[in-house]
């Protein structure tokens, strides 16, 4: 005799001997059960904790099914033996929702509604009364933040603490989102981004077939330092000879807007991206006294020395393989070429000129092409190991442009071996090989609001050079190796936090003349750290 059952039953099989193999949650979990049609006897023969779903069988009653475990679906087998050793009575209560101390098999629903659902005719559905639908942005998500900036080497302890907050909304259908951010410390240096994406029909473009992504980005930075003014230049003397010098502060400001549109080509792992850039770079010195002039007050002024238009387009093809570790060690392929044309305006001899009796700087125009490959090759070479290589070539194509435009090759996001203004040019070129491999995996170990999931480590080494004219021999290339240890973690059980910790150390010294001053770098250590929510690879 057979009986219904409340439990979700499925992928039923019949054995040789007419028994019936199937999946149930009658536990809460589903595990796989035989049922004997003839006497309606039921026997529970596996008791996993993740669940047991499609069981096949052979002729002499062996079982493999599918189950799940933490690293995804993999298949099991149970032979004829064990399936008689399986302890049924070991079982989890189901528990739906809470309060943990009564059973709701159905939830919060009631046992009128359930009736109603299970009989439900969609064939009679009420007369709704149509109406537009209309987008709403869900609340406003502020997550506050406290930024530790030592850019500039004149803030103390507190000036280098900069507070502030993040700021994200978007539709319900995710047709536009805003994200941003604030931050600013006492001496009124700020960081300020705010992004508006669209990703909804726009007219006349639906209709061709094409539905880009539509961006509009703002920027607004500013850095204070201290510098002084020398008065009463005397230039006969070697080295010049000064009166007297007066420290004033200096604030530099970026501005920044980009309008950017994105869209699919060839297939999903292509994207093309075409983005209009203006910006403008202005410094501004503060008001000072002139001693000798009856303590006159010098008014501040503001000098924009730059004005930055750029149009550019970027072709991205990002093959990174699905895996339960690409976040921390990818394996597949990343692509990126980009071209862009820039028609800027800058001052670059400090030139100006009065007007109505204000000074305003004298621009020269700087127009020229520039192309940049980034190559990135993840390989496996089994066992969660890798060997990544990566490639960077770029070039300014025509005249020689002053060092303001160049590329530059160190720092975090190049050869961290250098720091990143060390090594520069209008033509770049860098080889990246990294090998990385498992320290820790599963680790299943949470710590507070951190679940700690898994760590990794990689050692690299570097060849890179960037240079302005004629093709440096290769004794000229920079050359540099580190480590860096990655640790993979979700906070709050949603947020993804990614730890990496990274030490380089620069094979070459070399000097540059800077402000007249001679500057050496290499033949030392650089050392990195951050928490984002994801790795930059």
């Amino acid at each position: 005799m057979i009986t219904t059952s409340q439990a979700d039953e499925r992928n039923p099989i019949q054995e040789k001997n007419g028994k019936l193999l199937y999946s149930s949650d009658e536990t809460g979990i589903f595990n796989i059960y035989q049922l004997n049609l003839a006497t309606g006897e039921r026997k529970q023969l596996t008791n996993v904790i993740g669940g047991a779903f499609m069981p096949a069988v052979n002729l002499n009653g062996d079982i493999v099914y599918s189950g799940y475990t933490a690293e995804g679906y993999k298949i099991f087998f149970i032979s004829k033996e064990e399936q008689s050793k399986v302890d049924s009575s070991k079982k989890y209560e189901w528990r739906n929702n809470p309060p943990i101390n009564e059973s709701k098999p159905n939830g919060d629903l009631a046992v009128n509604q359930v009736a109603k659902l299970r009989n439900f005719n969609d064939n009679e559905l009420p007369d709704y009364q149509k109406e537009k639908y209309s987008g709403f942005f869900s609340n406003i998500s502020v997550f506050p933040l406290l930024r530790y900036d030592n850019y500039s080497t004149f803030n103390s302890g507190l000036d280098r603490l900069k507070p502030g907050v993040y700021v994200a909304s978007s539709d319900v259908l995710n047709r536009y989102s805003i994200f941003g951010s604030a931050a600013i410390n006492r001496k009124m240096e700020r960081d300020l981004f705010l992004q508006f994406d669209y990703r909804d029909k726009l007219p006349l473009l639906y209709n061709l077939g094409l539905k880009p992504e539509i961006g509009l980005e703002l920027y607004s930075i500013s850095r204070v330092t201290n510098m002084d003014i020398d008065f009463g230049v005397d230039s006969t003397f070697i080295p010049p000879r000064v009166d007297y010098k007066i420290p004033i502060e200096v604030s530099y400001n970026l501005f920044e807007f980009d309008i950017v549109a994105r869209h699919r080509i060839f297939s999903r792992n292509d994207i093309l991206e075409a983005r209009f850039i203006f910006s403008q770079y202005t410094s501004t010195i503060n008001s000072f006294i002139l001693p000798e002039s009856n303590n006159t007050l010098y008014p501040t002024t503001n000098d924009k020395y730059y004005i930055g238009r750029n149009l550019s387009f970027k072709f991205t093809h990002d093959e990174i393989i699905p895996t339960i570790d690409s976040d921390i060690n990818p394996v597949g392929r990343k692509i990126e070429l980009k071209y862009d044309y820039e028609f800027n305006r800058f001052n670059n001899e400090n030139a100006y000129k009065v007007v109505d009796g204000m000074l305003q700087p004298v621009y020269n125009d700087f127009k020229f092409n520039r192309v940049e490959l980034n190559w990135k090759e993840y390989i496996s070479l089994g066992s969660d190991n890798t060997l990544n290589a990566q490639l960077r070539l770029g070039s300014i194509l025509g005249p020689e442009v002053p060092d303001f435009f160049d590329f530059y090759l160190g720092g975090l996001i190049g050869m961290k071996s250098y720091p990143f203004y060390a090594v520069s040019g209008n033509e770049i070129g860098w080889l990246n090989l990294t090998y990385r491999f498992p320290l820790l995996k599963n680790i299943d170990t949470r710590i507070g609001h951190i679940y700690i999931d898994k760590i990794y480590f990689s050692v690299y080494g570097d060849l890179g050079n960037a240079w302005t004219g004629s093709f440096p021999s290769m004794n000229d290339f920079k050359k540099g190796a580190g480590a860096e240890l990655r640790i993979k973690m979700n906070s709050f059980y949603i947020f993804p936090t990614s730890l990496f910790i990274n030490a380089a150390y620069s094979f070459d010294k070399f000097a540059k003349i800077i402000r007249g001053e001679n500057v050496s770098y290499g033949k030392e250590w650089s050392f990195y750290g951050g928490i984002l929510f994801d790795f930059n690879f």
